[in-house]
């Protein structure tokens, strides 16, 4: 067995833990000392307990009340099992409370209780003691944990003790050991020769000397120098361990507690969290929408506002729907925990889980359905859901995967689920879209391109660049241009050549509109090189004529072409035209502006307009004062 275990202490002030924990381990947790020239260590604060298989369990150790939540929870996020001390002649005190109801909002799962003391005590009172910490703790994940009689001064209770612990140790949950890794740092300095050394507890993953990691929020590159677990040297720790890390590429004034060391990449930042809840039941204040409050994340503290979503109040020891705005970016995971202080005075007042980290901000009294499908919804649902919640964002795959709380290679597995019940529609590697989002882009696309078809009727359709600038402004064109082909292939569009039109569009000519194209088909090949400019044509006609229009569409069905805004010419002249370019370059090597004009007998505006469309369509270029053959 080589799973790797964290226990915590909590208890109110005084009540021994300091002392529990020296009797426990031989290890003195209470006092500072000069990191070790030597190497680097991770005591400060920090104990193990020697295992019979000679692993060895960390020991966090909580150094006072003030401080309780501001070190210990700075590497609560990988406490395994809680210590709970209570000391015999004072019993259950407010602070025990709190730090009981801190565990609870960590999800904490197991613990032992300690209570201490015992040879300050006569029998009657430790039984009274002992009745009244069974009352506190009913309800709470420590109602059925033992309680060990225990005194450091004298020993009584200690082996016991241990041996509770030990057995505690072996039925621990597992770690999550193939995930990237993440340790939120709780402290950082510096050692002579050595160099930049952060330490924290690995709370999940594997992290090995030599690798090339991240600092959040910096999103800086770093590397690990060595790895050091209880003081020994390892070439790679696991999590559920106390790891001190030498670090590369960074200063100590570069980092401060709270920061995270991670895989590269494998962390998104995040203003608004959707979260359950939960109202501590001994806390002295309510949370209320719109609160002001303290969140600790991690090894983190930041401000945050309160947003509840389904009420005004969170009755003491209730739970509910709400979102967390805050002030700060931060860098917290689907499924992590969190605690609430309140602003002033400072109070555990409540705490709960991270249900969606990349949060998009919600009104009040919206449909709270999704809050459901986060809680218990299995990966492929929450999947579901976190794909919708990116609509039109174009996230990468990964920080989708991230954001329903799925690792890359089940992300994969359950995108191609949902893509085969038809549920999403993947674009490229690392792009896909919700059937939402494409249901949203067809009627976005049906409005602008009906509004096209009102406006022009006459139009076979949208010129596919104009949609896509229409309906995509913001994405990329390879982006655009699948979206725009697969709502082609679901069937709300059409594309002619092209043109991009409603299924329903019919371009089909009245009469009168074929009529006018025969007239002015006919007029512009008369007209040959010198044709009537596009505005005075419009004029000579009546408005419902929308001579404009008929134009428009002569030119998209290839009947004229537009050399300028003023100047078509009958295609069939333009051909002629053309002819007479390639052979004149073909006896003479090049054509002339002057020799051009003359030989098609038309005047130098005309025939300007005429020798830069070739240009365009790359037939010709300028050389000198001359015209040759592209690629001349």
């Amino acid at each position: 067995m080589n799973n790797n275990v964290i226990i915590g202490t909590a208890g109110h002030v005084d009540h021994g833990k300091t002392s529990l924990i020296n009797a426990l381990t031989h290890i003195e947790t209470d006092r500072l000392r000069e990191e070790k020239s030597r190497g680097i260590t991770i005591e400060l604060g920090f104990a193990y307990l020697d295992l019979p298989d000679g692993r060895r369990a960390g020991i966090i150790d909580v150094p006072g009340h003030e401080r309780f939540v501001s070190n210990m929870l700075a590497g609560a996020g990988g406490i395994d099992i809680a210590l709970l001390v209570v000391a015999a002649d004072e019993g259950v005190m407010p602070q025990t409370l709190e730090h009981l109801g801190i565990l609870q909002l960590l999800g904490i799962k197991q613990g032992v209780i300690a209570l201490t003391k015992i040879d300050l005590v006569d029998e009657e009172w430790l039984e009274l003691a002992e009745e009244d910490l069974r009352e506190h703790i009913a309800g709470t994940f420590l109602e059925d944990a033992p309680i060990f009689h225990v005194s450091s001064n004298t020993g009584a209770g200690i082996t016991e003790l241990r041996q509770a612990l030990i057995e505690a140790v072996n039925y621990a949950d597992n770690k999550k050991i193939s995930v990237p890794f993440r340790l939120p740092i709780d402290r950082v300095f510096t050692l002579s020769g050595i160099g930049t050394v952060v330490t924290g507890t690995l709370i999940e993953g594997r992290l090995s000397t030599g690798d090339e990691v991240e600092l959040y929020p910096q999103e800086e590159t770093v590397r690990v120098r060595s790895v050091q677990v209880h003081d020994d040297a390892v070439e790679t720790a696991q999590a559920g361990q106390r790891v001190a890390v030498n670090l590369s590429g960074t200063k100590k004034d570069e980092i401060e507690r709270g920061d995270i060391l991670a895989e590269r990449g494998s962390l998104y930042p995040t203003y608004i969290l959707d979260v359950d809840m939960r109202s501590l039941k001994h806390s002295r204040f309510q949370i209320e929408n719109g609160m002001r409050v303290h969140l600790y994340h991690a090894s983190r503290e930041l401000l945050a506002r309160v947003i509840l979503l389904d009420r005004d109040l969170i009755e003491k020891g209730d739970i509910a729907p709400a979102q967390l705005r805050l002030e700060e970016q931060t860098y917290i995971k689907q499924g992590d925990h969190f605690v609430v202080r309140f602003y002033s005075p400072l109070e555990t007042i409540g705490g709960g889980l991270v249900l969606d980290p990349l949060a998009n901000k919600r009104k009040r009294y919206d449909n709270l359905d999704d809050f459901e499908v986060m809680r218990t919804g299995d990966a492929a649902a929450r999947l579901d859901l976190a794909l919708k919640n990116s609509g039109l964002r174009f996230k990468t795959l990964n920080e989708i995967y991230f954001r329903a709380g799925i690792d890359t290679a089940a992300g994969r597995e359950y995108l191609q689920e949902l893509i085969g019940r038809g549920r999403a529609l993947q674009l490229n590697d690392q792009t896909a879209l919700h059937i939402s989002a494409m249901e949203a882009l067809a009627a976005k696309c049906s409005e602008i391109l009906g509004k096209f078809h009102q406006d022009l009727p006459l139009e076979q359709g949208m010129k596919r660049e104009s949609l896509r600038t229409r309906l995509l402004a913001r994405a990329p064109i390879q982006l655009s241009d699948r979206i725009i082909d697969e709502l082609v292939n679901l069937g709300y569009i059409e594309d002619r050549s092209g043109d991009i039109a409603l299924k329903n569009h019919s371009a089909d000519l009245s009469p009168r509109e074929q009529q006018l194209i025969d007239e002015l088909s006919a007029r512009f090949e008369a007209e040959a090189f010198s044709p009537s400019a596009t505005d005075e044509l419009i004029a000579e006609y009546s408005k419902k004529d929308k001579l404009d229009q008929i134009l428009s569409r002569m030119v998209n069905d290839g009947i004229l072409i537009r050399l300028t805004d003023q100047i078509l010419m009958h295609h069939t002249i333009v051909e002629k035209a053309c002819a007479q370019v390639k052979k004149d370059i073909g006896e003479r090597g090049s054509v002339t502006l002057a020799d051009f004009r003359d030989e098609i007998g038309t005047t130098r505006k005309f025939a300007i307009a005429i020798l830069e469309y070739f240009d365009r369509m790359k037939l010709t270029k300028l050389s000198g004062d001359a015209r040759i053959l592209l690629g001349n």
